[in-house]
Formats: C-alpha cells, structure tokens, sequence
C-alpha cells in the first residue's frame, strides 16, 4: 500500500469493516431500520473513525505496548471519537450510541496491526469509514425493499439482514486478485 488511492480503494471494497471484517454488524442490524437512521449512524461512526484515527495519529508514538494497555488505550480512543463525532456532525443522537461501536475499535485495531503511520492514517480511516457508510445505507435500502418480500416469519428481521449482509460481503471478495 503506497498510494492514497490504492489505500482508499481496498478499504472501501475489498477490506471492508462489516462485510469482509466483520466489525460493526451490531449496528447493521439495529441502525438499518431507516435510510435517514442509517446515514445519521453511519456519518456519526465516519467522524468517529476520522477522529479516533488522527488521535492515533498525533498519539502514535505513545501507544503502549502490553496488550491489555494497549486494548484499554484503543477503547479510550474510539470512545473519544465516538463521543466527539455527533458535535462535528451536529446530529442528535441518543444516549445508547455513545456506546463504542466496534467497527471503530476495530479500525484502530486493525491501524496499528498493520503499522499504518503517518497520513496513510487518513486514507486508512476514510477508505474503511466510507465503506461502512455504503453498507449501511445500502442494507437500509435493501431492508426498507425486504419489508413488502413475502419472507418466512422465522428469517424476518435480523436474520435475513445477516444473510444478506453476507452475500454482499462474498460479492465483494469477488474483487480480490
């Protein structure tokens, strides 16, 4: 990964947070109920994730390095740009998001693994956050669709949006090389 465009470009498709990675299919089921709840959730978390990775970025030099201060310290992080995201964005969001979502835990996670420094931070946060903004409104379209489908009653709701959410994430491994 050298360029910011290469960067952006397998984390919006081919590494993707929730359909690839699994990070944040809490939120795929309970923020997807509505196009409009599902693009405020989802640009609340892309500020979150721009937040928490320049925090990661200025921090970047005192991360610490046992694993359970350093999972503590990532918490700290995303719960920082969890809390912060809704001022920048000037949503109101209730009291239930401030909880920290794991797609967020997960990017940080996932930066300092693979030793992400320096603005690729950037390209990293904004490639992974636009790609969980697609797929939440993307599954809230699909939802809001699957409404008028006539579904068993025993997949409605939550599983047949993890079925879903998985033929997408095997359509978007068809990318890989």
């Amino acid at each position: 990964m050298t360029d910011g465009l290469d960067i952006l470009v397998e984390t919006l498709i081919t590494g993707n947070l929730v359909l690839i990675q699994g990070l944040g299919l809490y939120a795929l089921t309970r923020y997807t109920k509505s196009v409009k709840l599902a693009a405020v959730s989802g640009l609340n978390t892309v500020a979150g994730m721009l937040v928490g990775a320049a925090i990661l970025w200025l921090l970047g030099d005192i991360v610490p390095t046992s694993p359970t201060s350093e999972l503590g310290f990532y918490v700290i992080v995303g719960y920082v740009g969890a809390v912060v995201a809704p001022y920048l964005t000037r949503q109101e969001v209730s009291r239930e998001y401030h909880v920290v979502d794991t797609a967020l835990i997960g990017l940080l996670l996932l930066l300092s693994n693979k030793g992400v420094m320096g603005v690729d931070n950037f390209w990293v946060a904004l490639g992974a956050s636009a790609g969980y903004f697609l797929v939440l409104l993307t599954v809230a379209t699909i939802r809001e669709r699957l409404e008028l489908a006539p579904i068993p009653n025993a997949l409605r709701g939550a599983p047949i949006i993890l079925i879903t959410a998985g033929l997408l994430g095997i359509a978007l491994l068809g990318f890989r090389l």
